[in-house]
C-alpha cells in the first residue's frame, strides 16, 4: 500500500453517526478494554462535550480519534488511535493539541490518561508527566507498597474495594522501578498513567 500523504484535518465529531464510524475506527486499531468507556458511554458524553471528541480524515477517510471525556476534576483521554500507514505524521499531536485546546476553552486544566507501553514514548513527547500508578488486589497493603519506593514523591494513595493503591511521580519512565513492583508484587499491576496541565 502507498503511503499516504500528509495533508489530514482534525474535526470534532458532530453527529452520532460520525462517533460510530470513529469508534469503528479506534476498535480496529486497538484493543479496547471492556467497563465503562463503550460506545455507549461516549455516545451519552456527544451532546455533554462533543469538542473532546474528535477525529483526523483525509479524503473522507478516517486516519485517527482522540475520545475525551470529563470526569471529577479533569479531562479523562480515552482511545487515541492512528491508522499505522498514517503514524509518525503528526496525526497524533495535532489531535492531542486540539483536544488541550477543547479542555482549556470549557475551563478544564488537567488531562490525565493510561497509556499501552508502546504509546508512553508519544505521550512524554507531547508534554506529559509520567506517574506510576500500583495496584494490588489486597486491603491494607498501601503501606508496603510504599515501603517499596526509595526516591519518588507519592502524589496519591488509597484503600478503594479491596485494593491497595498508589501513584508515584516519576520524572522519567522508570522501568526498573515498576519491574521491582511487579516481581515484588506478583499479583499487583502496574501501568503509568500521564498527567498534563495546559
Amino acid at each position: 500500500m502507498e503511503r499516504p500523504t500528509s495533508s489530514f484535518s482534525v474535526q470534532t465529531i458532530q453527529t452520532l453517526d460520525q462517533l460510530k464510524q470513529v469508534w469503528s475506527f479506534a476498535i480496529s486499531i486497538l484493543d479496547l478494554p471492556t467497563g465503562k468507556h463503550t460506545l455507549q458511554y461516549y455516545t451519552e458524553q456527544l451532546p455533554k462535550t462533543p469538542t473532546l471528541l474528535v477525529f483526523a480524515e483525509q479524503d473522507d477517510r478516517i486516519c485517527g480519534c482522540v475520545l475525551a471525556s470529563i470526569e471529577d476534576d479533569h479531562v479523562l483521554v480515552g482511545p487515541v488511535a492512528v491508522a499505522e500507514d498514517w503514524r509518525r505524521m503528526g496525526i497524533g499531536s495535532a489531535m492531542m493539541r486540539e483536544v488541550e485546546t477543547r479542555a482549556k476553552e470549557i475551563g478544564q486544566n488537567t488531562l490525565v490518561l493510561g497509556a499501552a507501553e508502546e504509546a508512553e514514548p508519544f505521550y512524554l513527547s507531547c508534554g506529559f508527566q509520567p506517574n506510576l500508578f500500583i495496584q494490588l488486589p489486597e486491603p491494607g497493603a498501601v503501606e508496603r507498597l510504599e515501603a517499596m519506593n526509595e526516591e519518588y514523591d507519592v502524589i496519591w494513595k488509597a484503600e478503594q474495594e479491596g485494593w491497595s493503591r498508589l501513584m508515584l511521580r516519576t520524572p522519567g519512565i522508570d522501568k526498573g522501578l515498576q519491574r521491582k513492583y511487579d516481581q515484588g508484587f506478583p499479583n499487583c499491576s502496574t501501568q503509568y498513567v500521564f498527567i498534563k496541565h495546559v
